[in-house]
């Protein structure tokens, strides 16, 4: 009895954090309706009815390895994996349901009257024998368990009958509500869809309890968690969702750990409580804006017993905090203490923290692991240079790299890109300055050139210095470089020197650039002690005489680990030290000539006039934008929409 009320709340739990399956679901019966109203087309439900079946597929294999704790996550990756495995059964239940339905609407007219109870009954058993069917054909079978007979107590039989009771009053209602108020019909259609999952997840929970196998072969295995959690700030998170980059620490920790683990991973999904497990070795690397987060799911998963070790640029900065939230620390790259990280959590006597160069021995089997990804992760991890030559008042790379930048052997670079040509002719490295060594640059973009692919990274402007070098990044194949422009040629701060002193070359280097065919996207920071409100109109008109392809602006952020960190510490000048609010979106010192609450407040909207009118992508979406409300309201006008 017991055991059936923990599936009942467990069912729910994970129902609750997988509604995006739902909304699958839902919209693909929306459509449907939708058609079929306005076309009364046969062929399209029919259509419509294979998709539906195709993700039904996809999702309840999805949902077993949540179950199963085979996987964690739920991605469209899995979904198709599934689907193609599964879609069978799913196919045949679906023509007998529908061939049964049939002979009961037309060769016994008398039971139409029923046919919302017979069909709402089909449909719990269907699910029930999906359930049972998707087990076997993913474990019982695989695993070789013994076919047996299942034991469900009146408890289960309950729930089930609960459930059918539910699904016939929404279908009973659904017969009072017009077919065109969309949100009546919305509504009943997401609830009827919500209780088909929780039905299977339910049935799924009390088949597993009948194999304990299938999870006594699971445990065995040793887990490591790898973490990566999602960055602070809306606009992170939609960039992060769009483009779901692939975090290159995890490919360093996956070709350094034993193969005898198991891996998880974690990269900026939405945490849900049932990722947490007792027992496992957690490993969270973060930044500064997303520590909070980071510190968060380490408590959570320290409070279930597991071990948790953490890193990242943050945490080498300042790894006493960090310490106050898990078991250990890795302060700087991990390449070089990886493997004594894992030797003593096997022996029991993890160490409080670890720093250590990486040897040229580790460095090559990374490069081992990469070369056994797939394609998408080896397109997110692409590095020729780790490091800068400049060492910028405001930035963390000179202190978290340290020394002369790191160049990678540009026969390992060519490799890569060989492996993942067929997959992607356009690719990004993610050098913090691929300009950093210049006779490596230079011997790097004539390796490039026979492979004739496109490729962006980001440079500093100084290659417009070198115009020899700077034509060869154009015939190598290079599309777009990213400057970190920060000022503008008029600004006081380039009084700093270093590269500020190359800010009244600025326009000349820019026009160089276009000129070789390289499309330019443009950083530039607001925030500095000279500036004010003026300033920021003159970098703005700055900004526009340059017409770069796209234009970024953010805020003066004393990142921990930047020497402007440490002097605004020394200068008592720090108001804020919640680490959400270092997204660059929120000016956390106060400033001499402005009001730092008054900024942050303005700045979205600062943010989004720059980004939209002092670029070549920024103008046309403005464009774009104009002409659709345009649009909609000689629409709305025309057809007398309210």
């Amino acid at each position: 009895m017991n055991n059936q009320r923990q599936n009942f709340l467990r069912a729910l739990s994970i129902l609750n954090s997988l509604l995006i399956a739902v909304f699958i679901l839902f919209w693909i019966d929306r459509i449907n309706l939708s058609f079929l109203l306005k076309f009364g087309f046969i062929f399209i439900p029919l259509m419509i009815g294979s998709l539906k079946i195709y993700f039904m597929s996809g999702i309840s294999g999805c949902i077993l390895e949540i179950l199963h704790a085979d996987e964690t996550l739920f991605s469209m990756r899995r979904i198709h994996q599934n689907a193609k495995n599964l879609w069978q059964g799913f196919l045949i239940v679906f023509v007998i349901i529908q061939c049964l339905d049939f002979l009961l609407f037309v060769l016994f007219p008398a039971l139409r009257i029923g046919r919302n109870l017979y069909f709402t009954l089909l449909g719990t058993i269907a699910t029930y024998v999906l359930a049972r069917w998707t087990i076997n054909k993913k474990y019982v079978k695989p695993l070789k368990i013994p076919a047996r007979k299942l034991k469900f107590n009146l408890n289960f039989i309950l729930v089930m009958i609960a459930a059918c009771v539910l699904e016939l009053v929404l279908v009973k209602l659904s017969d009072f509500v017009h077919t065109r108020d969309f949100l009546s019909a919305s509504v009943l259609t997401f609830m009827l869809n919500y209780i088909y999952v929780f039905v299977f997840i339910f049935c799924a929970l009390a088949i597993l309890d009948n194999y304990p196998e299938i999870t006594e072969d699971f445990s065995r295995q040793k887990e490591i968690f790898l973490i990566n959690p999602m960055a602070a700030g809306i606009a992170h998170c939609v960039l992060d969702w769009l483009t779901h980059p692939y975090s290159p620490v995890f490919v360093v920790l996956k070709a350094l750990t034993p193969k005898t683990y198991k891996f998880r991973e974690f990269n900026q999904v939405l945490w849900h409580k049932h990722y947490y497990k007792n027992d496992v070795f957690v490993c969270i690397t973060c930044f500064t804006s997303n520590c909070h987060e980071a510190y968060k799911i380490a408590k959570e998963f320290k409070k279930r017993g597991s071990t948790v070790v953490m890193g990242g640029p943050h945490v080498t900065f300042l790894p006493a905090e960090a310490l106050t939230f898990c078991d250990s620390v890795v302060v700087g790259q991990a390449e070089g203490v990886w493997r004594d990280v894992i030797r003593d959590y096997e022996n029991g006597r993890l160490q409080p923290q670890y720093s250590g160069p990486a040897t040229e021995a580790d460095y090559a089997q990374v490069q081992q692991e990469l070369l056994n990804s797939p394609p998408s992760i080896i397109k997110d991890f692409l590095e020729t240079t780790r490091g800068c030559k400049f060492r910028c008042h405001f930035c963390t790379i000179p202190s978290l790299c340290g020394g002369e930048p790191r160049t990678v052997p540009i026969n390992d670079i060519i490799e890569l890109i060989k492996k993942i040509k067929p997959y992607y002719h356009s690719i990004g490295f993610i050098d913090n300055n691929i300009y950093a060594n210049p006779g490596y640059a230079k011997e790097l973009f004539l390796a490039l050139k026979p492979l004739k692919i496109k490729w962006q990274s980001y440079c500093s402007i100084d290659i417009a210095q070198n115009r020899e070098t700077l034509k060869l990044a154009g015939e190598s194949g290079c599309t777009g470089l990213t400057f970190g422009y920060e000022t503008s040629g008029e600004s006081l701060e380039k009084n700093q020197g270093g590269k500020f002193a190359l800010a009244q070359k600025y326009l000349e280097y820019t026009k160089i650039i276009k000129k070789a065919g390289i499309e330019i996207k443009g950083h530039f920071i607001f925030g500095f002690d000279s500036d004010n409100l003026k300033t920021l109109l003159a970098l703005w008109k700055f900004c526009f005489s340059l017409m770069l392809h796209f234009s970024v602006i953010s805020l003066l952020t004393p990142l921990p680990g930047s020497r402007l960190y440490r002097d605004m510490l020394i200068q008592n000048r720090i108001i804020n030290l919640n680490w959400r609010n270092y997204a660059v979106n929120k000016l956390v010192l106060s400033h001499p000539q402005m009001n730092s609450r008054l900024v942050s407040f303005l700045f979205p909207l600062i943010q989004t006039l720059f980004n939209l009118t002092a670029s070549i992508s920024g103008l046309l979406m403005l464009l774009l934008v104009c002409c659709s409300v345009t649009l909609w309201i000689e629409a709305s006008s025309f057809y007398k929409i309210p």
